[in-house]
């Protein structure tokens, strides 16, 4: 039924037209009288085993023959149909299987939104209110890195102010600045006294000193006046 046979036949074909003279007619190679064997059984059996190999004839098929392509697309053919047929009801089963999940999915989604309406609200309010506190956050970090910095130099300033102060009470408690204050304060009342002294004598000079010049001048005064007594006489004799 396939390339091979046909081949095959035609190579029958052509040999009895060769040998009938190309007639087909099998009676012209017909022998006359009936020919007897003398050839032993055994040893054309023999024979017959030794040269069978070497008389098979091997069709090798052509690819690029149009019938064997034909033949093999209808081969194609019919295992395709057989095992659409095959996979077409297993799509089938597949696809109603997956339909009645999807629809089971469906129904089943349309009751969780039901369920989580109201909590899905809350989520959205929620998340306003998050993204509210948020946005505060963010203003009051930049106020809180202001008020860190300030912090900072305030705490540098009563540093500063700390390390005056002991400063300060270690020179206060020490004593031996009171004691060169009280020394020099009795420096100073003893020089105050001995200034007391000085002022007291220059007083004393000076007083003593106006006494002799205020007798001094009535001596001299005393002495005009008795000259211009003495002249006056003087001149009225004459």
């Amino acid at each position: 039924g396939g390339p091979r046979d046909l081949s095959r036949k035609t190579s029958q074909a052509g040999l009895l037209s060769a040998v009938g003279g190309g007639g087909g007619d099998l009676s012209a190679v017909k022998p006359d009288n009936v020919m007897v064997s003398r050839v032993d059984a055994a040893e054309w059996k023999l024979e017959v085993e030794r040269v069978i190999p070497q008389l098979k004839v091997v069709l090798q098929n052509d690819n690029k023959d149009w019938r064997t392509h034909f033949q093999q697309m209808k081969t194609h053919d019919d295992t395709i149909k057989g095992s659409l047929t095959d996979a077409r009801v297993q799509l089938d089963k597949l696809h109603a299987e997956i339909s009645k999940t999807l629809e089971k999915i469906a129904s089943r989604e349309k009751y969780v939104n039901n369920q989580l309406e109201g909590r899905l609200a809350e989520y959205r309010s929620s998340q306003e209110q998050l993204t509210e506190v948020t946005d505060k956050y963010k203003g009051s970090s930049g106020n809180v890195t202001t008020l860190t910095n300030e912090l900072a130099a305030i705490s540098e300033e009563l540093e500063m102010v700390k390390s005056q102060t002991d400063e300060r009470g270690t020179s206060m408690t020490d004593a031996s600045p009171l004691v060169k204050i009280k020394q020099s304060l009795t420096r100073v009342k003893a020089e105050i006294v001995q200034m007391d002294l000085r002022l007291g004598v220059v007083e004393h000079t000076l007083i003593n000193c106006r006494m002799r010049n205020k007798t001094a001048i009535q001596k001299d005064m005393n002495r005009t006046v008795g000259d211009d007594q003495y002249g006056s006489k003087f001149v009225s004799t004459f």
